[in-house]
C-alpha cells in the first residue's frame, strides 16, 4: 500500500509538476557564474525565462527576466558588495521607463527615464557627497545636478 502511495504521488509530481528547469555555470574556483532558468513550450521548444548572474566572489551581480529571447520587465544590477548598482524595465528588450543608477556607497546617483532605448522626459543627477561649488571654488546651493544653479547663485 505504502509503495503504491509513492508511485502515485511521484506520478502526480511529474504530470503537475512544474515545467520549468534551470544550467548553473561556475567560475573556476567553485563560484556560480550563472544561473539560467528555462520553460518547455510546445512549439518553441527550451525558451530561457530567467537570468541571474554573479560576480567572480560569489555576489549576485544582476537579474532579471526574459520572454522571446527579450529582457522584460524589473532588471536589478549590484555591486561586488551586493548594494544595488542600476534598476529599471525593459520592455521587448530596450529600457523603458525609470531607471535608477547608485554609487557604490548607497546614494542615488541619477534617474533617467527611457521609451524604447532613448531617454526622454526629466534627468536627475547627484553629486555623491552632496556639496557643489562654483567653478571658482566657493561652495554653492546645489541645483538639481551638482553642477547646474551655482553659477547663478
Amino acid at each position: 500500500m505504502h509503495k503504491n502511495s509513492i508511485i502515485i504521488l511521484i506520478a502526480v509530481m511529474f504530470l503537475f509538476g512544474s515545467d520549468t528547469s534551470r544550467t548553473i555555470s561556475t567560475y573556476r574556483n567553485g563560484n556560480v557564474s550563472h544561473i539560467s532558468y528555462f520553460k518547455e513550450d510546445i512549439e518553441k521548444g527550451k525558451q530561457i525565462i530567467r537570468q541571474e548572474t554573479f560576480h567572480f566572489t560569489g555576489s549576485k551581480a544582476m537579474e532579471g527576466n526574459i520572454k522571446d529571447d527579450y529582457k522584460i520587465g524589473l532588471w536589478t544590477y549590484y555591486y561586488q558588495d551586493g548594494t544595488k548598482r542600476l534598476e529599471g524595465n525593459y520592455s521587448a528588450g530596450q529600457k523603458d521607463g525609470l531607471w535608477t543608477y547608485w554609487y557604490d556607497n548607497g546614494i542615488i546617483a541619477n534617474q533617467y527615464t527611457y521609451k524604447s532605448k532613448t531617454v526622454e522626459g526629466q534627468i536627475l543627477e547627484w553629486h555623491i557627497d552632496k556639496e557643489c561649488w562654483t567653478r571658482s571654488g566657493d561652495p554653492c546651493e546645489c541645483g538639481p545636478s551638482w553642477w547646474s544653479d551655482c553659477e547663478q547663485n
